[in-house]
């Protein structure tokens, strides 16, 4: 196979204006120039001249950041990675998988399932760039029943630069002969991008098989017909259901919940549901669970968020997994958007729930592309240590999005003061604060504005992750707006 020979992209190339921009469209750089690779030898190359040159290196996987971490570059370099885009056996490794740090989901999810008969439970959006996906610990629509991405990670090739300004390649992991190389992989077990290096390759180990089969169903709910009565009865089924059905071991971990809170402009609140596994009875247990006293559930007639529309799903589908996987596979399209997120240990309390129905059924805000998703969450996630990985959020039945999508920049403001207020309505200025009820925020979530985020996406692992930011990027190479701080 003939490697990408790299293209270094600057300002007078055509490729310029569409290098510099993020998926979201409010983030556009002004970058010296953008370094395509297509190899870790090239990246090396790339990372070195920027050094040399003291140009600021920010470095793009797929382009989703949600905040302006990578493309917010002015004067400095992008490098890109979407030339590295193998999947494929170690050779010299059984069951050992790599996987190259420009793939995109989609990318992972063929190649291991078709070579294979692999996958690993990562997202639902297949644009989504693997590296940025699995460093910040990756999860998806089988983590109840097999965990985080990061759990499976066995190894990391990275490019780091070391005390005396020189880039070099490494490869660390849980069984490295030193500590801080141990402590280094444990890192990128959930500590975030752009902070220790640029990782070229990730190594997966005991792979889950891939399913067989997969049921796809959808129940939705006008909003028309909804009244504050029957929108708390929806929330509080919701929350008891995953806090009885999230235990490590939970006969209910092959089955995967999207509650899409939409606000009423959008037409429908819909709930997306997946099972993989060998009771498909226990899907129509929760959907029977799930009817409402006064309102009864139709077929699902508009997209919600990023996910496409499952048709035809109100009584479950049964297909293939790759296809049921293919048929949530979207990211939607390139737009403006804000979003913020919160782990849960316990159910909604009636005041959480009282603020989602003021900000969702308010018509002084129109934007049928603004909602509250709520992803089931727990099980075999809730069976590693909070301090084993990066990741701390271990004891949580519930994972929150909030997120508004528009395409005017005039309408801006109007946006980002609804999810703001909303947010703040829902927690105070603290945000979601660990207090056993709530456990933080997800740092593949990025919100600058939150105050404390250290704390809220690391907890007790931050001071640690600070360790290995000073011992491995002595003279902070790789920065952000939120990046780890050296001690």
């Amino acid at each position: 196979m003939n490697t990408f020979p790299g293209s270094e992209v600057l300002p007078d190339d055509s490729r310029y204006p569409a290098l510099i921009r993020g998926f979201n469209q409010r983030w556009v750089g002004t970058p010296k120039y953008i370094e395509v690779c297509g190899s870790a030898n090239q990246v090396l190359k790339a990372v070195q001249t920027a050094v040399d040159e003291n140009l600021r290196i920010t470095v793009r996987g797929g382009g989703h950041c949600y905040e302006n971490f990578v493309s917010g570059n002015h004067g400095g370099v992008i490098i890109d990675l979407s030339a590295m885009t193998g999947v494929y056996k170690a050779d010299d490794q059984k069951d050992v998988y790599c996987v190259e740090g420009g793939c995109t989901l989609w990318n992972v999810y063929t190649t291991l399932f078709k070579e294979y008969g692999k996958t690993f439970p990562g997202g639902s959006c297949y644009s989504v760039g693997a590296g940025g996906h699995i460093i910040g610990g990756g999860y998806g629509l089988l983590s109840r029943l097999h965990g985080l991405v990061i759990d499976y990670l066995y190894a990391v090739e990275v490019i780091r630069v070391n005390e005396d300004k020189k880039a070099e390649i490494i490869t660390v992991s849980a069984d490295s002969a030193t500590k801080d190389e141990r402590r280094l992989f444990w890192a990128h077990q959930g500590g975030g991008g752009g902070n220790f290096g640029i990782v070229t390759k990730y190594f997966f180990k005991d792979l889950p098989e891939a399913p067989a089969i997969a049921y796809l169903a959808t129940m939705a709910w006008e909003w028309s017909d909804m009244n504050k009565d029957v929108f708390t009865e929806l929330i509080d089924k919701y929350g008891a259901f995953l806090k009885e059905n999230s235990d490590v071991g939970s006969p209910y971990s092959g089955l995967f919940a999207l509650l899409h809170l939409t606000q009423q402009a959008a037409g429908q609140i819909v709930l997306t549901i997946q099972y993989v596994g060998d009771k498909p009875e226990l899907l129509d247990e929760f959907m029977a669970y799930m009817k409402l006293t006064d309102l009864d559930h139709v077929a699902q007639r508009v997209p919600v968020g990023f996910h496409h529309i499952v048709h035809n799903a109100d009584t479950p589908r049964r297909m293939p997994w790759l296809e049921a996987t293919q048929t949530l596979n979207g990211s939607g399209p390139n737009q403006r958007g804000k979003y913020k997120s919160a782990y849960m240990i316990e159910p909604f309390p009636q005041q959480q729930i009282d603020v989602m129905w003021d900000f969702l059924s308010t018509d002084k805000y129109n934007n049928k592309q603004a909602l509250v998703q709520i992803d089931s969450y727990g099980c075999q996630i809730n069976a590693v240590k909070s301090d084993a990985t990066a990741v701390p959020q271990r004891s949580s039945i519930m994972k929150l999005q909030y997120q508004t999508y528009w395409t005017d920049p005039d309408d801006d403001q109007l946006n980002l003061d609804w999810i703001n207020y909303f947010y703040l309505a829902m927690y105070g200025p603290k945000g979601p604060y660990p207090d056993g009820k709530l456990d933080g925020c997800y740092v593949n979530y990025p919100d600058v504005d939150l105050d404390n985020w250290q704390y809220l996406y690391y907890k007790d692992n931050y001071a640690e992750l600070q360790k290995v930011k000073k011992c491995w990027d002595p003279h902070n190479i790789f920065n952000h707006a939120q990046s780890i701080e050296a001690p």
